[in-house]
């Protein structure tokens, strides 16, 4: 600011700049730099005197579009960061009756704006810890709540990330696994930087476990939310960190996706060996099949800090019931987000109504954290599973003619020459002797 906006202030605001000032600034009124440096270095000197006189502990900027000034200032009191440290692992909000919330379920981390419309009917908001989530009531999702609180990304832009023509279900694969790897679509030259789930885009602790995300994706397990396990890493970790410095941080590692149903129902089978050290809910879009080993009322601590001076922080948990209110809006998105690009039985759309009828939502909590977490191999073995049913499947398939009989009964050389090019193709990629599959219900 220079001598003449400096008056102009003065004139505007109705007030008389101090004489002891005048008297340092008229001398270098024609050297603009000379009274910004000035500006400055008194201004500076005034916040240092507020600060330590513990009467408040807090500053308040008017930058007027300048803030070149404002970040000189901090910079010179200490208090600038480039990357200030987060509160809490989730963003708070600016409303002052949620000044004291410190909790939140974790299905919403990638959705703030949308937790927050959707609970700003609640007279007050959980402090230290969530309590019996039977007391929890979420407003309901409505296209227009879903359209309000959607990105501004436009029309075009998400049919460049997630394609203007779906086929199958494998075009959808790609998408979640382009936009966990930052690949470009192969067809637009578009990155995926976002998807319907996350408001933003991926948060810095994802990077940490991408190359297992990335894997899961790519065979179809559409991963919408996860965390890694942590065991005391310090509050000033640059992916894990949150809080005062000088704590230490825990998270259970946290998986939350989409899966066929098939899929599921092999889970649901083979689940129960790796508990109590999992847990697990499993829902599909009605809610009428619903599969968890939580307890119904009491939520589980997914995240929690230890800092000097202060009771231990527990800012992220999963909860039963809110996850059924959230499974409302997940699928919701589909229709809403991603279908509505494409018109009304087009197959595009066909594609995306397949995905919300015929895929469940999964999340899974591995309870040790100080180990490397379980859900990785959770995951795989439902996937070889799968494989070893297919497998089986063609095997026997292959032992039969397109009559019905066993290759045994055909004749000569013929039959036995069928017979082995059909096995060698159903064992394609397999060992000699296929593994066991595992009964499934329903299937």
């Amino acid at each position: 600011m220079g001598y003449e906006s400096l008056k102009h202030i003065a004139k505007l605001g109705g007030l008389d700049v101090p004489r002891a000032i005048l008297d340092i600034v008229e001398p270098i009124k024609d050297n603009d730099e000379a009274v910004r440096k000035f500006g400055i270095d008194f201004a500076t000197e005034q916040c240092r005197e507020i600060l330590e006189s513990g009467v408040t502990y807090g500053l308040h900027f008017y930058t007027l579009n300048r803030e070149v000034a404002s970040l000189t200032i901090l910079k010179k009191l200490g208090l600038w960061s480039p990357e200030p440290q987060k509160l809490l692992p989730w963003k708070p909000t600016a409303n002052v009756s949620r000044f004291h919330e410190d909790v939140r379920p974790i299905f919403w981390s990638s959705r703030p704006k949308s937790y927050v419309a959707r609970t700003s009917e609640w007279e007050e908001f959980p402090n230290g810890r969530w309590g019996n989530s039977s007391a929890a009531t979420f407003g309901d999702v409505s296209e227009h709540h879903l359209f309000y609180m959607r990105s501004k990304t436009s029309k075009e832009q998400r049919l460049n990330m997630w394609g203007r023509q779906l086929v199958g279900e494998e075009d959808v694969w790609k998408v979640f696994y382009n936009f966990i790897t930052d690949t470009p679509d192969e067809e637009s030259g578009a990155k995926v930087t976002r998807i319907p789930w996350n408001e933003e885009e991926l948060a810095a602790e994802t990077m940490l476990i991408a190359s297992e995300l990335a894997d899961l994706n790519r065979r179809g397990v559409l991963t919408i939310n996860s965390q890694p396990s942590a065991n005391g890493e310090p509050s000033t970790h640059p992916e894990l960190g949150w809080g005062n410095p000088g704590g230490y941080i825990y998270q259970k590692a946290y998986l939350e996706f989409f899966v066929s149903a098939e899929r599921a129902m092999i889970l649901k089978q083979i689940i129960h060996k790796y508990e109590p050290r999992v847990n697990y809910h499993i829902i599909n879009f009605n809610g009428d099949e619903d599969f968890t080993n939580c307890d119904h009322l009491e939520p589980i601590a997914v995240t929690w800090g230890v800092f000097p001076g202060k009771e231990i922080v527990q800012p992220t948990v999963v909860d039963p019931i809110a996850f059924k209110f959230w499974k409302d809006e997940a699928y919701g998105l589909w229709e809403e987000y991603w279908g509505s690009l494409y018109p009304e039985n087009s197959v595009s759309r066909r594609v995306i109504d397949h995905m919300v009828h015929n895929y469940y939502l999964v999340n899974l909590v591995d309870n040790s954290f100080p180990e490397p977490s379980i859900l990785w191999t959770v995951c795989n073995e439902m996937l070889e599973v799968e494989d070893s049913m297919k497998k089986q499947k063609r095997l026997k398939q292959a032992r039969k003619n397109p009559s019905g009989d066993e290759y045994g009964r055909w004749p000569g050389k013929v039959g036995r020459k069928f017979e082995e090019r059909e096995m060698e193709k159903a064992s394609e990629d397999s060992d000699d002797s296929p593994p066991k599959a595992v009964a499934v219900e329903g299937q």
